[in-house]
This record gives C-alpha cells, sequence and structure tokens, in this order.
C-alpha cells in the first residue's frame, strides 16, 4: 500500500513555543501545546479543539485549509471578540507601544486580562521584568531578570509558588543570577521603586471605583468586538507601574465584584 504524502510541514520551535505550519508550500498557522494537548492556530480564527500530537494539529489546519479558510486579520469591531486577537488590534497604536507586548497570549477575556495583572506585578515584587504577555501559568514566559540582566524563559507556575506557600523556585532563580546570599538585599533595593499610589502621566487605577470602570469599559469592547477600543483601555492594567501591587489588588476586588453582580443578574461573566 502506497504510503499517504502529509502536505503540511513543521518548521523549528519558536521562543514561545510554537511550531509553524506551511500547507502546500504556504505558511498558515502554528501548533503548541498547553496544559498536555496540542493546540491549532491560524491568525484571524479562533480553533479550540484539542488534539494528542503536533501532527494531530497540523493535520487539522490541512482540513481547515480545505474548507477554505486562510490566514487573515480582520478589522476590529468586525467579528466577536473571541474571533479576534488584541495583540495584533493594537499594531501601530503610538499608545500601546509602551506595553503592547504584554498583552497575555490567552483569549481576550477579563479573567484572563485581571490574571496577567497579578502575575506581572508579583514578578514586578520578585525582581523579574516580563517581555512578553502572559502566556499562562504551565508556559514558558520571556521574562528578564533584574538582579543581573539574565534574560530567558521562566514559568509562572514556578515563581508564584507552590500550594500558596508563594515561594518561587528554584531559590538561585536560574544558573549565573547574583549569590542567593545577597538576592534578598537585591530584592529590598528594588522595592524602593513602589509605591501605593500611581505617580504615572498615564493614571493607571489603584482605587476600587476606578478599578470597576476600567473592567467595564474593557469588557463592554470585548463583548461589542471592538479590540482597538480594548486594547487602548487595557493600557491602564498592563503598562508597567509602581503601583502595580495595589493595581492588582483594587483589579481583582472589582474584577471579583463585577462577577458576582453579574452573575446574580444572569449576564455573562466574562
Amino acid at each position: 500500500m502506497e504510503k499517504q504524502q502529509t502536505r503540511y510541514a513543521l518548521g523549528k520551535r519558536a521562543e514561545d513555543g510554537r511550531y509553524p505550519v506551511t500547507v502546500d508550500g504556504a505558511p498558515i498557522g502554528t501548533v503548541h501545546r498547553r496544559h498536555g494537548s496540542w493546540y491549532a492556530a491560524i491568525p484571524g480564527h479562533r480553533i479550540p479543539e484539542r488534539f494528542g500530537t503536533r501532527y494531530e494539529a497540523a493535520e487539522h489546519i490541512v482540513t481547515l485549509v480545505d474548507r477554505g479558510i486562510r490566514p487573515t486579520v480582520p478589522a476590529p469591531g468586525d467579528t466577536p471578540a473571541h474571533g479576534l486577537d488584541m495583540r495584533t488590534a493594537g499594531t501601530g497604536l503610538r499608545a500601546t507601544q509602551t506595553y503592547q507586548h504584554l498583552v497575555p497570549d490567552l483569549l481576550p477575556t477579563l479573567p484572563n486580562l485581571v490574571r496577567a495583572v497579578e502575575a506581572m506585578a508579583r514578578l514586578a515584587q520578585l525582581g523579574w521584568e516580563p517581555l512578553e504577555g502572559y502566556p499562562g501559568a504551565d508556559q514558558p514566559w520571556l521574562m528578564k531578570c533584574r538582579l543581573c540582566g539574565w534574560t530567558g524563559r521562566r514559568f509562572w507556575s514556578h515563581l508564584r509558588g507552590r500550594n500558596g506557600d508563594k515561594k518561587p523556585r528554584p531559590a538561585n532563580r536560574h544558573p549565573g543570577c547574583i549569590p542567593t546570599a545577597k538576592m534578598e538585599a537585591a530584592l529590598l533595593a528594588l522595592a524602593k521603586e513602589r509605591c501605593m499610589l500611581c505617580p504615572c502621566e498615564f493614571k493607571h487605577p489603584t482605587k476600587f471605583p476606578a478599578a470597576l470602570d476600567v473592567l467595564d469599559s474593557i469588557g463592554t469592547a470585548l463583548r461589542d468586538g471592538a479590540m482597538m477600543s480594548a486594547v487602548i483601555y487595557a493600557r491602564a492594567i498592563l503598562e508597567p507601574c509602581p503601583a502595580s501591587t495595589y493595581r492588582a489588588m483594587v483589579l481583582r476586588q472589582a474584577y471579583d465584584q463585577r462577577a458576582a453582580e453579574r452573575r446574580s443578574t444572569g449576564q455573562p461573566v466574562t
């Protein structure tokens, strides 16, 4: 029996963990692994199916191509939010240049945005600077060590601690970092940069009413598919800020109250 030829080709794994996929010689999308499953991605399209291997995910991309699906970047507001990418929607906006790379590499939902804010606030406390958007707890995340300047990928599931102990692992941070005995003093020095109220020219929410307002604005934009607006509003919660700890705290409080109120009235939480 003649062996069937595959029409796809998998490229070299990129730093973000994704494998580029070409179909019939044309670049179409990527496949990536998350939480033990493999997913396919085509720019401009939401593909929810899970697969057991990268090859099955790539074969699914071939199937989608045969259905007429091709990479596309829809205009903001033309389709529902779940079919768009906040990072793509914000490309070229001057106002987003300082934080656009911090938009999470996850579905554009309020829970994912709030988790990203909380993770970035904790990274600031631990002396790490994120160099790309929050990818989820169990995906490699590109960041810079502020104690020595090392750049590489760490897992948020390791840095946030285990079973709620908030103790980051490993203790030596990464190979080649400053001696462990000097880390506490270095982190205390960095802590002097942080404050309770936002001192930035563009004000970020550190009070509950402001946090609730910005979540409502982002939620409305996401619901209406107005991704450009969502990106602009997200500046308030994703930009670096010396008050990131308090911003994350009030955003979590605002999100929890907002979610409870919407559940009580039968409205969608996200």
